[in-house]
């Protein structure tokens, strides 16, 4: 061979050795790039979703305000509301023909459910039948109410009295 032969094959073959070089490295560079693109892609997918949580959720909140505002009504936020539920109860008796008395009022916390409760105690009379149809008015008060104690008795043949010791749920989170 001839020198320029063999001048011109050894630049071809460390052009080609340079090439290679260059376009390994730029493929391994591409799959780098690739493998940083879709960790990336990923966590923006993770933060879009994140995002859609947050504003489905705000949604939800806006939404529900008014069925939240009927729920906690249902509770006592604080001993104190005890006070509204006793007047309330108290104007119920004479409507429902039967004379009430408070006898107890306590803050109890229940040993199953480790919540409070505002535990109230009442003694009225009447006929049997509005005695009766009073302890269903209690039952269904639109408040979170446990019966506890139910005692029932003829004090004459037309009157009857009863004791109810009843317990009303007070609404304890975080706001």
């Amino acid at each position: 061979m001839s020198p320029s032969t063999l001048k011109i094959t050894v630049v071809s073959i460390v052009l080609f050795i340079v090439s290679t070089a260059a376009f390994v490295f730029m493929l391994i560079q591409s799959q780098q790039q690739g493998e940083q693109l879709v960790a990336q892609l990923t966590t923006l997918d993770e933060q879009r979703a994140q995002e859609e949580s947050y504003y489905r959720l705000q949604r939800i909140a806006e939404e529900s305000t008014a069925d939240r505002a009927q729920l906690s009504s249902y509770f006592f936020s604080s001993e104190s509301e005890s006070i509204d539920f006793l007047n309330m109860v108290e104007r119920l008796a004479p409507e429902a023909g039967v004379t009430l008395e408070t006898d107890t009022l306590n803050l109890v916390e229940d040993a199953e459910d480790d919540k409070q409760w505002v535990e109230i105690g009442f003694s009225f009379e009447g006929s049997r039948s509005r005695v009766q149809n009073f302890l269903t008015i209690l039952e269904e008060l639109p408040y979170v109410t446990k019966i506890i104690r139910v005692n029932m008795v003829a004090t004459s043949q037309s009157q009857w009295q009863s004791q109810v010791i009843m317990r009303v749920r007070v609404l304890t989170y975080d706001e």
